[in-house]
């Protein structure tokens, strides 16, 4: 059976990895449901608490999911049985399963979402597209903030080859593209998850081409008349294989703990 430790001591180190003072105003993050006192065997990480994954928790005797999206998000006037939130959350109540998420902090951080799929990518001199100085915790020359922007290794590559690059570090079933096939690329910003709002500062950086999870139409149409290429991987498909780098880096962490990611969750997407 696995050791355990207290609950604060995850939270401690999430803390330290992906520091809240680099999540967005709306946002809510940290520990969401549990006790720090409580102790903790066994964690599952995951994009979405979904029934799936709740149950998948409860099966897999664990008390701690990190999970990237809130449960809850929003501020809630009741939790009853009569709708999904209500159900999860009571389930994961009465089984003592604690829930801790990082969202936008993770995507922020030094070595967060947006930081790994441009390493993927083989970008070098990778930087935050809207960069953050956080004083006392990450110093002021970290390489920490919203998005992230570099040039290609390689030098110009032809659009359609960047495409099928991030379709392979996302392990996406699919891409959707904005631009021409045959495009030169030379730098490239990548935003996780629904980041459309970064188009101004891949503008204002002059990159050839942005890689999103989804935007909307909108935004792909005013790309297109900037002159700048768009590559939308899928919400899931932009941030799943971070959470599974999260497993991995939490078991290094605390290799007496059992962890592992969702093998439950999928796209809710599919492609007919």
């Amino acid at each position: 059976m696995a050791s355990s430790i207290p609950l604060s001591n995850v939270c401690d180190f999430l803390e330290r990895f992906a520091p809240s003072q680099l999540a967005e105003s709306w946002d809510n993050v940290g520990l969401l449901i549990g006790d720090t006192a409580q102790e903790v065997h066994a964690v599952v990480t995951c994009l979405t608490i979904t029934p799936e994954v709740v149950d998948e928790a409860i099966e897999g005797n664990a008390n701690l999911i990190v999970t990237h999206h809130p449960l809850p998000f929003r501020p809630l006037k009741r939790i009853t049985t009569r709708d999904t939130t209500g159900q999860m959350l009571l389930k994961l109540i009465q089984n003592g399963i604690a829930v801790y998420s990082p969202h936008t902090a993770f995507d922020s951080c030094a070595e967060g979402i947006n930081f790994q799929l441009a390493s993927a990518l083989g970008l070098s001199d990778i930087q935050p597209l809207l960069p953050v100085d956080l004083l006392g915790v990450s110093g002021p020359t970290s390489q920490v903030g919203t998005g992230r922007w570099g040039v290609l290794a390689d030098g110009a590559t032809p659009l359609a080859r960047i495409a099928e690059q991030a379709k392979q570090a996302t392990q996406a079933a699919m891409v959707k593209v904005v631009g021409r096939g045959t495009s030169e690329i030379k730098s490239v910003a990548v935003g996780c998850g629904s980041a459309g709002e970064l188009l101004g500062a891949a503008i204002t950086k002059e990159v050839d081409c942005l890689i999103l999870g989804e935007t909307s139409f909108h935004t792909c149409l005013e790309a297109k008349a900037q002159g700048i290429a768009l590559i939308l991987t899928g919400h899931y498909a932009s941030e799943r294989f971070a959470v599974e780098n999260l497993a991995a880096i939490l078991a290094e962490a605390f290799p007496d703990l059992n962890i592992w990611s969702s093998q439950q969750e999928s796209d809710p997407i599919h492609f007919a």
